[in-house]
């Protein structure tokens, strides 16, 4: 009797629960890479001319996957080194057009040891061994921003920039020798901090 009473508890006490687990389509290192080339890229730019005039930005060049997020970046640096924003270019001073010559992601690694092997017959591969492993991810951008004022030149640029993300693994030791997602996110925490501490 005991031991069918200790069964029925367990039975009732007992109990699982499951979480469901998902993917987005794209990694969140892969956006940050990219969104943290962008802004290096336009930390670069400057136009004295800017300052203080009124400026139409035509950013129906900038297309893609992260392309919100670059023409809310454009419009901020462009503010941020004192132009005027405008909505239309007919009552603008200067009018800016920017274009994306590159936004994307390069991968490399490398790998001592044993490498995952497909297992004919099985959908699951035999797992990796690595003694040591090194993996490098970079984002990289390029844009090209035209300046004219009704038609006449007033600049012309490209702007590169890249984000790298490198760690390596010996045995279960891991390092990272470079991560320019943490060093912006700790700049941009900084950067809030001290405004508000104001």
């Amino acid at each position: 009797m005991r031991r069918l009473t200790l069964a029925v508890l367990i039975v009732i006490l007992g109990g699982c629960s499951t979480r469901t687990v998902s993917n987005s389509p794209r990694t969140a290192i892969e956006q940050m890479l990219l969104s943290t080339a962008v802004d290096a890229a336009l930390e670069k730019f400057e136009l004295p001319e800017a300052k203080g005039k009124k400026v139409y930005l035509d950013v129906t060049n900038l297309s893609g996957p992260d392309s919100a997020y670059m023409k809310v970046a454009v419009r901020g640096r462009f503010a941020e080194i004192g132009a005027i924003l405008t909505n239309t270019s007919d009552d603008a001073d200067l009018t800016a057009e920017v274009a994306c010559g590159c936004l994307g992601t390069e991968y490399k690694s490398f790998i001592l040891g044993l490498p995952s092997i497909p297992v004919p017959g099985s959908v699951v591969p035999m797992p990796e061994a690595a003694i040591l492993k090194n993996v490098e991810q970079t984002g990289i951008m390029k844009f090209l921003i035209f300046v004219h004022a009704r038609g006449k030149f007033v600049a012309l640029d490209q702007y590169y920039a890249k984000s790298d993300r490198e760690e390596s693994f010996f045995l279960w030791f891991r390092s990272q020798r470079k991560d320019n997602i943490r060093e912006s996110w700790e700049k941009s925490e900084a950067k809030i901090m001290q405004k508000n501490s104001k």
